[in-house]
C-alpha cells in the first residue's frame, strides 16, 4: 500500500537552531499519527511544514504521490491550496460570528453549494455534540465547547488531511479525556487521515494508531504505543514514555538478545539479567524497568539474581493497585503492584525484577 502522506529528509533551521534534522516518515490513509516529544523537539515545526505554514529548508512532502513541497524543484503549494484542516491550541473562534457562521466560514470561502451548506454545518455540529447550539454566540460557550466548534470548522469541508497542534492543552483533565474519545470517534467515523502533535504521552498513547517520538529535531522511534512502552529502542524513549526506574551498571555477560548487568555501590553489588536493547561492546549500561515490571516480597534478604533488598519509604493504596517508593542501596525504586499485601513505611522487602521485561541500554 502506498503512503497517503510521505515526508522525506525534512529539515528546518531557525538561525543557529536546527528545529528539524533530516526527518522522514510515512502515514497510511485513514490513520491517526501522533508526533510526540518534549518542548522544542521539532514536532510543531514538522506539523507546520506539512500544513504549509512553514517552508522547509530541504526535503520533500507529498500527499497521494502529489508533491506539495520540494525546495530543489521549487515546489511549494500554499497552505490554503493543500486541502487540509487544522485545529490549534488556541480555539481561534471569531467573536462576532455565531457558532453556525464560525463553522460555515471555510465552506463559504470555498464557494460551497449554498443549498447544501446548512445541512453540512448541522452534520458537523451533530458530530461534535453541539446540536441545537448553532445560533448561540461562539464566545458564550465554555472552553470545551469552543474547542468543539474549532473541530467542527476543521472537519466541515472534509479535508484531505487533518492537523492537530496540541488542541486539548487548554482544557482541564476531565474535559481532555472526554475530548480525546470524541476526537478518535470522529476521525474513525469520517475516515480522515490525521497528524496530531502533543507532549502529553497519555493523550498520544490513547489516540494514535502510530506514534513518532521526537527529540532534538530527530525521530527517536516510530511505533505503536504498546511497542514504545514495552520495547523502547533508546534510553530517551524508555524514559519519556511512561514511568521508568533507571540504574547505571556494568555489563558483564552478553547473549544475542539478553545480558547480565552488575549494579555496584560501596557496600554491595547485585547481578540483574535483562533484555539487551542492541548489541554493544560498551561495558557501561543503564538498566531500565517499569514500576509494574517488579514483584515485592516482605522479609529476609535475598541475594539471588534479579533481587534487590530495600525498605519501604512511601506507600499509597489506590484501589486497583498500590504504589510504593522503595529505598535500596542503588537507587530509590518506584513500584506498582496489584497484590492485596499491605505495607507500612519501614517494612523490609525484596524486589524481584522481571528479566523478560527489564531492558539494558
Amino acid at each position: 500500500m502506498s503512503a497517503f502522506l510521505k515526508v522525506e529528509n525534512l529539515s528546518k533551521r531557525y538561525g543557529n537552531h536546527q528545529a528539524i534534522d533530516n526527518v522522514s516518515f510515512e502515514i497510511e490513509e485513514k490513520k491517526l499519527f501522533v508526533l510526540l516529544g518534549p518542548s522544542g523537539c521539532g514536532k510543531t515545526t514538522t506539523l507546520r511544514c506539512i500544513g504549509g505554514l512553514e517552508k522547509p529548508d530541504t526535503g520533500i512532502i507529498s500527499i497521494k504521490n502529489e508533491t506539495i513541497s520540494n525546495n530543489e524543484d521549487q515546489i511549494f503549494v500554499a497552505a490554503e491550496k493543500r486541502g487540509m484542516g487544522m485545529v490549534a491550541q488556541s480555539y481561534a473562534i471569531w467573536p462576532h460570528m455565531s457558532v453556525f457562521e464560525n463553522i460555515a466560514f471555510p465552506l463559504r470561502m470555498s464557494k460551497f453549494d449554498k443549498n447544501l451548506l446548512a445541512n453540512r454545518v448541522e452534520e458537523a455540529l451533530d458530530m461534535v455534540q453541539l446540536k441545537g447550539l448553532g445560533t448561540r454566540n461562539a464566545t458564550d460557550l465554555s472552553g470545551g465547547q469552543q474547542q468543539r466548534v474549532a473541530l467542527a470548522r476543521a472537519i466541515v469541508g472534509r479535508p484531505k488531511l487533518l492537523l492537530f497542534d496540541e488542541p486539548l492543552s487548554n482544557l482541564d483533565a476531565k474535559l481532555r479525556e472526554q475530548m480525546r474519545y470524541l476526537l478518535k470517534e470522529i476521525q474513525t467515523e469520517i475516515g480522515i487521515t490525521a497528524v496530531y502533535v502533543t507532549h502529553d504521552q497519555s493523550e498520544a498513547m490513547g489516540l494514535g494508531d502510530e506514534l513518532i517520538v521526537m527529540n532534538n529535531g530527530k525521530i527517536e522511534q516510530s511505533d505503536q504505543a504498546r511497542s514504545l512502552y514495552n520495547n523502547p529502542k533508546t534510553k530517551f524513549v524508555g524514559e519519556f514514555i511512561g514511568t521508568a526506574n533507571m540504574i547505571e551498571g556494568h555489563i558483564i555477560q552478553r547473549e544475542s538478545n539478553s545480558c547480565k548487568i552488575t549494579l555496584k555501590n560501596k557496600n554491595s553489588e547485585q547481578i540483574i539479567k535483562a533484555r539487551l536493547s542492541r548489541h554493544t561492546d560498551s561495558e557501561q549500561g543503564v538498566l531500565l524497568f517499569r514500576p509494574e515490571w517488579i514483584s515485592i516480597q516482605k522479609g529476609i534478604k535475598d541475594k539471588q539474581e534479579n533481587s534487590i533488598d530495600g525498605v519501604v519509604r512511601t506507600y499509597q493504596y489506590l484501589g486497583d493497585r498500590s504504589e510504593l517508593i522503595i529505598e535500596t542501596e542503588f537507587a530509590d525504586i518506584k513500584a506498582s503492584v496489584t497484590d492485596d499485601e499491605e505495607y507500612i513505611v519501614g517494612d523490609k522487602v525484596v524486589i524481584k525484577i522481571n528479566e523478560n521485561k527489564a531492558i539494558v541500554f
